[in-house]
């Protein structure tokens, strides 16, 4: 069944910078899930007109005195009466984020009455183009309607989803099931938005709440094992002391010790990284095969028993405490990937220093005294002059709101 994708109750908002207010401007589009409005004339500079193509339908918004981004719906000539069981004069919001933008129509007790979410223009997914969902590659096959079926291989077993414009042409998608009853591992999606900008060419998830939810990141590569163990030894690589002092470097194939190399492989099955590193027979401080979990002070590596191209593995009680000895952050990945697919193997206390080490690497200065103190024992960490002057890329805040979806999951 086909979700409403615009009730919205309640809205959660997110963290430092994520937030920002913003004049709408004329040309902007907002649809309501049945019709597109146009913002055809700012008036005065506060009053925001607005109508669908015929002009049929309006919809007037009043700056609210001076606060920017927050307007008041007034009557017009087409709208003598309040949409979205609203009444004139309540206030309406114009929410911005760096992959979201939206207007919310405020009613009685600050209970959201209605979501328009900003359409902007897009070109059409691509027969073929391949989407990384930090497990699975999936494939996109346009359909004859317009919508996209987007398609992935389990096991043997296919996954599948429609993505359907709001409009023909724009980054809207409504998310539901796909024609032939496969698994729908993005069921629980209201919308989703694709967003290319900096770089990125992403497909944003969003819940009820509007918030970032989940992330599909276009790619050349068909191998999702591939992706996942570059993802995975992302985490975890850079320069550790053991427990004895000594200095122990990970990268993707190989680790240092003393003065030699030595191959490293991570061990992978059913398409997903299990987070076992194999450390061979060679020689260094570790031998065979040992999970690797991060902590916040560096990774903590556990002896396994496992079968060669068995889905398990058995922890022994035998385990190694890696301190970080790198010269940035323990978490800097942040600034270099998007965090998909992997952070649901975290607990939450490390989640959350893994968000603010995003604002930590930019000198934020923190108020809660055991981030501040945390942080401020990191060799890397320069508080910056000022908050104000800590900004984040697109990346960065994608991947603070990923982190937040997963300390909100159970």
């Amino acid at each position: 069944m086909r979700k409403n994708l615009y009730l919205v109750f309640t809205l959660l908002f997110g963290t430092f910078s994520l937030l920002q207010a913003q004049a709408v401007r004329e040309g902007d589009r907002f649809y309501d899930g049945a019709t597109v409005y146009t913002v055809r004339e700012v008036r005065m500079g506060n009053i925001i007109y607005m109508a669908d193509a015929s002009g049929d339908e309006e919809l007037t918004l009043e700056q609210w005195g001076n606060s920017p981004g927050v307007y008041r719906l007034r009557p017009s000539r087409n709208a003598e009466e309040p949409k979205y069981g609203a009444e004139f004069g309540c206030r309406v919001n114009y929410v911005s984020h760096p992959d979201n933008r939206y207007l919310e129509v405020i009613g009685d007790n600050d209970i959201i009455l209605k979501v328009l979410p900003l359409v902007r223009p897009m070109d059409d997914l691509a027969a073929g183009s391949l989407w990384y969902s930090g497990a699975l590659v999936y494939d996109a096959n346009p359909e004859e309607d317009g919508s996209v079926r987007m398609t992935a291989m389990a096991e043997g077993e296919e996954l599948e989803f429609l993505l359907t414009p709001a409009a023909a042409g724009t980054d809207l998608f409504d998310v539901s099931d796909g024609p032939n009853g496969a698994m729908n591992a993005y069921e629980d999606a209201a919308y989703a938005r694709r967003l290319r900008q900096d770089g990125l060419d992403v497909i944003c998830f969003y819940d009820k709440r509007n918030r970032l939810t989940d992330v599909m990141q276009a790619t050349q590569v068909w191998d999702s094992q591939a992706l996942n163990v570059k993802q995975w030894m992302a985490l975890i690589r850079g320069k550790y002391k053991t427990g004895s002092g000594a200095e122990l470097v990970l990268d993707e194939t190989w680790f240092a010790y003393g003065e030699y190399d030595y191959p490293l492989e991570p061990i992978t099955f059913n398409g997903g990284v299990t987070g076992v590193l194999d450390f061979g027979e060679t020689g260094g401080p570790y031998t065979g095969r040992l999970e690797a979990v991060p902590t916040q002070e560096g990774l903590r590596l556990t002896e396994v028993k496992m079968e060669d191209g068995e889905p398990w593995f058995e922890r022994t009680v035998s385990s190694f405490d890696l301190e970080w000895a790198g010269d940035q952050s323990r978490f800097g990945f942040t600034r270099d990937i998007l965090l998909i697919g992997v952070l649901h193997r975290y607990d939450k206390p490390l989640l959350r220093v893994m968000r603010n080490a995003i604002l930590a690497a930019h000198g934020y200065t923190f108020q809660s005294k055991d981030l501040k103190s945390y942080f401020e024992a990191q060799p890397w960490y320069h508080p910056a002059a000022n908050n104000a002057s800590v900004k984040l890329s697109l990346l960065e805040q994608l991947n603070v709101s990923l982190i937040q979806a997963a300390e909100r999951a159970e």
